[in-house]
């Protein structure tokens, strides 16, 4: 085996274990927030609404902590299979640029996406509008 195959079997089993780590993670963090859920229940049989809108809020923390958990968990997942399957292209060869890491990477191709859908949302708006020197063109 040489180094480079070490190298990637090495980056693989930690590919593995961080994938089963984040899902166990996401896991627990799915159980905290139907228990908070539960709470909040029982603070609102109780009428103690401001104690169900706290436990309602640490109930969306802990889904949204174990939706981001398991999105990490999918990218890791891609990574195995990347590992698993090298393709016959390199990295280092040049040919494509990597992948962003992380949410803020994700966050920034949204907007900007949202930005050319308001883009592209003027400009048929503009074209949707009739222009009043093809109307005088006609013949007579």
């Amino acid at each position: 085996m040489t180094e480079g195959d070490r190298a990637v079997r090495s980056a693989l089993v930690d590919a593995v274990a961080g994938e089963h780590r984040l899902r166990r993670e996401a896991q627990k963090e799915r159980q905290e927030a139907a228990r908070w859920e539960q709470r909040v229940t029982y603070a609102e049989d109780r009428g103690l609404t401001d104690l169900a809108q706290a436990a309602r809020e640490r109930a969306m923390r802990h889904a949204r902590l174990a939706e981001l958990l398991r999105e990490r968990a999918f990218e890791l997942s891609q990574e195995v299979e990347r590992l698993r399957h090298p393709t016959t292209t390199s990295w280092s060869a040049g040919r494509a640029p990597p992948w962003p890491e992380g949410i803020d990477a994700r966050f920034a191709e949204l907007e900007i996406e949202s930005q050319i859908a308001q883009i592209r949302a003027r400009l048929g708006a503009t074209a949707a509008v009739p222009d009043d020197t093809t109307q005088d063109a006609e013949p007579h």
